[in-house]
């Protein structure tokens, strides 16, 4: 047995990690599927058909990761959206996308989370999540050129340019809180045993790297102010509501309203 297996909390966190990636992926792949004939062009949705079957197929490879995990009580893999009441997903794709703006805007930003992440297990010390993380970002690099050229093609659109700019800004908060806070105890151990490189702060700033400059060349508003810290050398993105952040699921939940 690897010595990692026996650190419960490393383990916890490795579980939570798997169904994440793989409730994410499942999701995405569900939501892209329901724009196989809404897309607005022939080439669009002959995509969005390939990309739905490729992210609906990274879930069933991740999904049977849980099984070789020592964790009692593990999620169960989903094959309907039934199937199990507790989503370990980002909360935008826990519904339909309404406008392929909106699909536009979902499928750039957490297509390029997911992609952020899995660049870091590819050196895992678990073999077996290392290896599919590999075979997963293959595919990846055509999603990303998809997503990023979609952004582009609405960014030159009048009217329809503000639409997606709403939906990115909209979106945005809750993808930069998916990666957890700095000093993430279940990270911290995970880093510890050699599962995952890098931390919180490390994967967020690596996300903003891959999809700020296409903001930038685009002129797309989306940051609030210019996102460069060149002095500090990062990328900056201001407040985040971590108070309504779960962060066991991943997810930004509904604000609490004042009394």
């Amino acid at each position: 047995m690897p010595s990692w297996q026996e650190n419960d909390k490393a383990v916890a966190a490795l579980l939570n990690l798997v169904v994440v990636l793989a409730d994410n992926k499942y999701f995405l792949g569900r939501r892209i599927s329901e724009w196989e004939v809404g897309a607005p062009g022939l080439e669009e949705a002959v995509a969005a058909s390939a990309l739905a079957q490729e992210e609906l197929g990274h879930a069933r490879v991740l999904y049977p990761l849980l099984d070789e995990l020592p964790f009692p009580e593990r999620p169960v893999p989903l094959e309907r959206e039934g199937d199990r009441k507790r989503r370990y997903t980002v909360s935008f794709v826990d519904r339909p996308w309404e406008t392929w703006p909106e699909a536009v805007a979902g499928i750039f930003l957490l297509d390029a989370a997911l992609t952020t992440m899995l660049e870091h297990l590819t050196a895992s010390a678990w073999e077996p999540l290392a290896r599919r993380a590999g075979r997963i970002l293959q595919e990846e690099v055509f999603h990303l050129e998809f997503a990023e050229g979609r952004v582009r093609d609405l960014a030159s659109i009048p009217g329809v340019r503000e639409e997606l700019e709403g939906r990115l800004r909209a979106f945005l908060p809750e993808v930069l809180l998916w990666f957890g806070p700095e000093g993430e105890e279940g990270v911290r151990e995970l880093g510890r045993e050699g599962l995952i490189q890098g931390e919180n702060e490390i994967w967020r700033q690596a996300f903003l790297g891959r999809i700020a400059p296409l903001f930038l060349e685009e002129g797309l508003r989306v940051l609030a102010y210019p996102a460069w810290d060149v002095a500090r050398k990062r990328w900056d993105y201001g407040e985040l509501p971590w108070e309504n952040w779960n962060r066991l699921q991943r997810k930004l939940e509904a604000a609490t309203p004042s009394r």
